[in-house]
């Protein structure tokens, strides 16, 4: 439809969204969508890549890592030196995702993990960044995505069709975008630093971009009565967590036609208390009186209390819909006292909330649909700050003490105004806030101590490489000089590596005096060998005094080795006056001997208390001279690219306590995790390879921190799909 009428909509349109479309208008409403979005997502992309220089100088400006630096200015003179070839590979892959996704073939982005263990770890990073980018994207246009998924998947045919197999969903525009940056002639750095830069403005715009392939697809009497979803506010963060592929929008309607074939009876609630019927208006005013703090005469708060309510006399004259919507609401607080994320102190708070969350059920079923309905956020924000309670520290108690609160004004004051459940959500807002930012100092010392342990370790790991290798030249060292070599002086070398770097002369006279104690021990046959050693024998004690006076090795412990190196010399020297040489070739075994099994890594821990803070170490350490632990994923089957904020449950000491905490910084030198609690002054730092580890022996675990609301409706959904299969 064009012309004066494109804003009309045809009379039988709501007839014809019933009535299945011919292949050929099929096709032709896909190759009209596709050249639309191909249209405005050009036109955004243009837009962005304006805007983008100035973001990426200011970027750079404020960033002290030069490396970051370098990265954001590279990325800003490329996007505008590279602007036609970016342009050109979006239109190209986005075109070539589009063509896919509507002829349902897969692509990696949506391939599930485990269907990609045997990717090289390169591209399995590059495919869960991808997935990481579309669900940001996702989560900024949320209500257009869904409407507009619906809308395809009738055009298609295919009415299982997800938001991530939209052909133009925002999984095809992540692929487009990546390989549009990937055509600036710069670093891995720059282009994802382009990247980046380019998510913001993009997302923003992709909105609209929805909006209008909607539009066109209602002008073409495509489901022009489709509700939508409410809208996130653009000042709200995206969720960390896309939405069930297969959720659907109404998500009251989908549970009550699971729940019961009755499901036609189950209409929308008005929101008001007015237009509710006698009955149920007679039940909520029941259920007021019921609101006790208990959440029902002598119940135990953790025990479901719904159920019964039916069996009351108000219950009796209920409607259909009023009886799905009390078991909906029970099927919720079946999921809740089940939960493993939340604690038990802040379930049994949670339980008494059962009576006030059936009457706004019983209001306003958008309850379970509209993620931002007043009373699904303050549930929400009471499982989310609940996550990291430690009821053993002021802060955790007061948290705690909060949330009651919040119960207890809950059962006080609501009668049928969801206001309060506003008002209360905003509170904790405000709550959670502030323990972001006294949680940021914390990870600020902690990540300070962290980079310097960092240091000491590669120093160390290089000192030891430096040693080993000087070993490995000679077949015959006495054990006393093999164990202070590879223990104390490898200490004393990497301390010097931090404090005065490697190739200083420091650094290369402690390395000299290793390559003169070696040669010492060899056989003197000679006399210019023996008055050698008897001249350099001053010079090389002094030097091995002061390494192992930096080593700090115990005075006792320097005695023994003192004592034994005077018979290791005197050997040397008699071997030599008696014509005795070194029968092998050196850096060759004197008998062939079956190369051992290598021993498995093992974990290591230690606590170390600095600036305040006390972190607990947990590393995965190979034996000395393995070759370093790689490829993790391959080996455990756990993958650890965790995302920050992430919440991990870790079983600490023997008595395996639960001790949670959440990924707040990853450390740019070796990826080394720091995991912060904003209710604790304690941190653990923990490598990848370490934490699979644990994973694998089921000493960690990570926790599903996705809204509480949303992963009961998600999960309820897959239940009863399931029963009813």
């Amino acid at each position: 439809m064009s012309g004066p009428y494109r804003n009309v909509v045809p009379i039988d349109a709501s007839q014809r969204a019933r009535v299945a479309l011919s292949p050929h208008e099929s096709a032709g409403l896909v190759s009209e969508c596709r050249g639309l979005a191909l249209e405005r997502l050009a036109g955004a992309l243009g837009t962005a890549l304006e805007r983008v220089e100035d973001e990426l100088f200011a970027l750079a400006e404020k960033t002290k890592d030069r490396e970051a630096q370098n990265d954001f200015l590279d990325a800003r003179s490329q996007a505008r030196a590279r602007r036609p070839f970016i342009e050109a590979a979006f239109g190209k892959h986005f075109v070539l995702q589009f063509n896919q996704r509507v002829k349902g073939v897969p692509d990696p982005v949506d391939t599930a993990p485990h269907e990609l263990m045997l990717v090289d770890e390169a591209e399995l990073e590059r495919v869960l960044a991808l997935r990481d980018l579309a669900a940001r994207l996702a989560g900024a246009c949320e209500g257009e995505l869904r409407a507009l998924s619906q809308r395809l998947a009738f055009v298609l045919h295919r009415p299982e069709l997800s938001d991530e197999a939209n052909p133009a969903g925002p999984h095809a525009v992540a692929v487009a975008l990546a390989e549009g940056c990937g055509q600036i002639e710069a670093g891995a750095g720059a282009r994802l630093a382009l990247l980046r830069a380019l998510e913001g403005p993009f997302a923003h715009a992709l909105a609209q971009v929805y909006g209008d392939l909607n539009a066109r697809l209602v002008e073409r009497g495509i489901l022009p009565e489709l509700r939508h979803a409410l809208r996130r506010s653009a000042e709200a963060p995206a969720p960390r967590r896309a939405a069930a592929p297969d959720e659907p929008k109404d998500a009251y309607a989908a549970l009550a036609q699971l729940l019961s074939a009755n499901a036609a009876a189950a209409g929308p609630a008005d929101g008001s208390f007015v237009g509710l019927a006698a009955a149920t208006q007679g039940f909520v005013h029941a259920l007021t009186r019921l609101q006790q703090p208990a959440g029902g005469p002598g119940a135990a708060p953790t025990v479901n209390v719904i159920r019964d309510l039916k069996s009351a006399p108000q219950g009796a004259a209920l409607a259909p819909a009023d009886s799905l919507t009390i078991d909906i609401v029970a099927m919720l607080f079946d999921f809740v006292f089940e939960d493993r994320q939340i604690p038990v102190e802040v379930k049994a708070a949670i339980g008494r909330l059962q009576i006030p969350m059936v009457k706004v059920a019983l209001l306003d079923r958008g309850f379970f649909s509209a993620r931002a309905h007043p009373a699904r956020k303050l549930l929400n924000r009471l499982a989310e700050a609940s996550i990291g309670l430690d009821t053993a520290q002021p802060r955790g108690r007061e948290t705690l003490a909060r949330i009651e609160k919040a119960v207890g004004r809950v059962l006080d004051e609501f009668d049928t105004d969801v206001t309060l459940f506003s008002t209360l959500a905003g509170e904790f807002d405000v709550f959670l806030a502030e323990d972001a930012q006294a949680e940021e100092a914390l990870v600020q010392r902690a990540a300070t101590f962290v980079e310097s342990r960092e240091r000491d370790e590669i120093a160390r790991l290089s000192a030891e490489t430096q040693v080993d290798a000087r070993l490995a030249e000679f077949t015959h060292v006495a054990e006393p000089v093999r164990v202070m070599l590879e223990d104390a002086w490898a200490r004393a070398l990497g301390r010097v590596g931090v404090t005065d770097g490697e190739g200083s002369p420091a650094w290369n006279r402690l390395l000299g005096a290793v390559d003169e104690l070696l040669w010492s021990l060899e056989p003197k046959s000679s006399p210019e060998d023996r008055r050698r050693l008897v001249n350099g024998l001053p010079s090389l004690l002094a030097t091995l005094h002061h390494g192992l006076e930096l080593a700090e090795v115990e005075p006792e412990t320097c005695e023994a080795f003192f004592g034994a190196l005077v018979d290791c010399h005197a050997d040397a020297v008699k071997a030599g006056l008696k014509g005795l040489a070194v029968a092998k070739p050196k850096g060759r075994p004197q008998d062939a001997v079956e190369p051992a099994t290598p021993a498995a890594p093992t974990l290591e821990r230690a606590r170390v208390r600095s600036g305040g803070v006390e972190v607990e170490e947990i590393r995965l350490r190979a034996p000395r001279g393995a070759p370093p632990v790689r490829n993790v994923f391959t080996r455990t089957g756990i993958w650890t690219n965790v995302q920050r904020f992430s919440w991990v449950e870790f079983a600490q000491g023997e008595e395996r306590k639960p001790v949670r905490a959440r990924l707040t910084w990853i450390s740019p030198a070796k990826g080394v995790y720091l995991f912060t609690n904003p209710q604790g002054d304690a941190a653990v730092s923990i490598t990848p390879e370490a934490l699979a580890e644990q994973m694998r022996r089921g000493e960690a675990r990570l926790i599903d921190d996705a809204p509480l609301v949303d992963r009961a409706v998600d999960s309820m959904l897959a239940s009863l799909k399931e029963r009813a299969a």
